[in-house]
């Protein structure tokens, strides 16, 4: 007798095997990868859009890796035991810009005249980038601009140690006349590119021009030796660089939410906004209400339980046929000494033992017992099963 007709004997209604008919990890993986594939292609958009952000900024941002970025600069400031604290808001500047430390002051021109008049207030020694006329009013310093001669590359023709030890380097943009106490450098038509003066008890430093801060011209010339000079001086540097929006003019006005924000944060949005409408317009296609349909012909009973022990033999799992063997000889056994479907192990072998006549260890290791090493062991259960029930049922 093959285990096929042990399996058809032994069972007389559907073979229930105790295992979910609910989809396998590996079908809902099938089912669902091209989601899961979208939704990982829109999360690296966004974090490579997030990365990308990141290495852009306003010019001259320490954070900044762009060519206008002085990113360069502050690591080598770092390498020399200069701590560089990189500060968008004015105020909290001012708190950090305490005496000794050297607080610098890119784009000036951003800022609105009480910003800048409580900035000439600090304590902390000044580096200016790029001051105008107003700006220069603004901080309250008895200096004058010059136009640009044209020229790009300059020689110091001072004795401020930052320039001597830089030699020539990258300045344009104009200069600053030079009042009496103050000391100027690079000369630049009939001003400096470089100013430096003691005033209210600390010295502020006047640079026409950002090149030699900016990544991309800090390794030319002397640019590297002048900016480490002139920022070195303290183990401190508070580096403001205001919001890329200049301040609201006296006749009112204000800028809109959405231009405020960055645009890489816009496009960004709208990627995930595309993304979620072709997703949904993909997945909603094959949504829609269930129709039922009758099935194109009815399968015999036999014909499901050779066909599914085929399966069991052909894949060797011996383990799932003894457990369906024994599986539906406890529900049989359990309907017919009144205890129902599916019974207690403990109250079923007590039953089966009493009704049988047998010791109640013999009848739990043939119900719950382990599972058959090969095809014989697995025909000796099922004969003992079935003439265990057949014992049950002639009692």
């Amino acid at each position: 007798m093959t285990v096929i007709d042990e399996l058809k004997a032994s069972d007389s209604g559907p073979i229930h095997t105790g295992q979910s008919t609910d989809p396998t990890i590996r079908q809902r993986w099938r089912r669902s990868r091209v989601l899961i594939g979208a939704g990982v292609v829109v999360v690296l958009g966004a974090i490579v859009v997030a990365l990308g952000s990141g290495k852009s900024g306003a010019a001259l941002d320490p954070r900044s890796y762009t060519p206008s970025g002085s990113h360069a600069l502050a690591v080598l400031l770092g390498q020399r035991g200069v701590h560089v604290a990189t500060e968008r808001d004015v105020a909290t500047a001012e708190q950090l810009a305490v005496q000794g430390t050297t607080l610098v002051v890119v784009s000036p021109e951003l800022l609105s005249t009480d910003e800048l008049g409580a900035i000439a207030s600090s304590h902390a020694d000044l580096v200016v980038v790029g001051a105008g006329l107003a700006e220069v009013q603004a901080l309250a310093l008895p200096l004058a601009t010059q136009p640009d001669d044209g020229k790009t590359l300059r020689t110091p023709h001072c004795s401020l140690r930052a320039a001597t030890v830089a030699g020539s380097a990258q300045l344009t943009g104009g200069g600053y006349t030079v009042p009496s106490g103050a000391q100027g450098c690079y000369p630049d038509g009939d001003g400096f590119a470089l100013v430096t003066l003691e005033t209210s008890g600390h010295r502020v430093t006047l640079l026409s021009d950002g090149t030699p801060l900016m990544n991309s011209s800090l390794a030319k010339d002397g640019n590297a030796a002048l900016a480490l000079g002139l920022l070195d001086t303290h183990a401190d540097v508070v580096w403001l660089v205001p919001p890329q929006i200049a301040p609201a003019s006296s006749g009112g006005g204000s800028a809109s939410v959405s231009s405020l924000l960055p645009s890489r944060l816009k496009l960004a949005f709208l990627q995930l906004v595309i993304a979620v409408i072709v997703i949904a317009i993909w997945r909603g296609r094959r949504l829609g209400r269930l129709v039922p349909e009758d099935l194109p012909v009815v399968v015999r009973q036999s014909e499901t339980v050779r066909g599914r022990s085929r399966l069991y033999r052909r894949s060797r799992s011996l383990d799932t046929a003894a457990h369906a063997l024994r599986e539906g000889t406890r529900d049989r056994l359990g309907h017919r000494l009144g205890l129902g479907p599916r019974p207690l192990p403990a109250a079923l072998v007590q039953a089966v033992a009493a009704r049988a006549g047998q010791p109640a260890a013999q009848i739990e290791a043939l119900l719950y017992g382990s599972t058959p090493a090969d095809d014989l062991t697995l025909v000796t259960l099922a004969q003992a099963l079935t003439a265990l029930e057949q014992e049950v049922l002639r009692t």
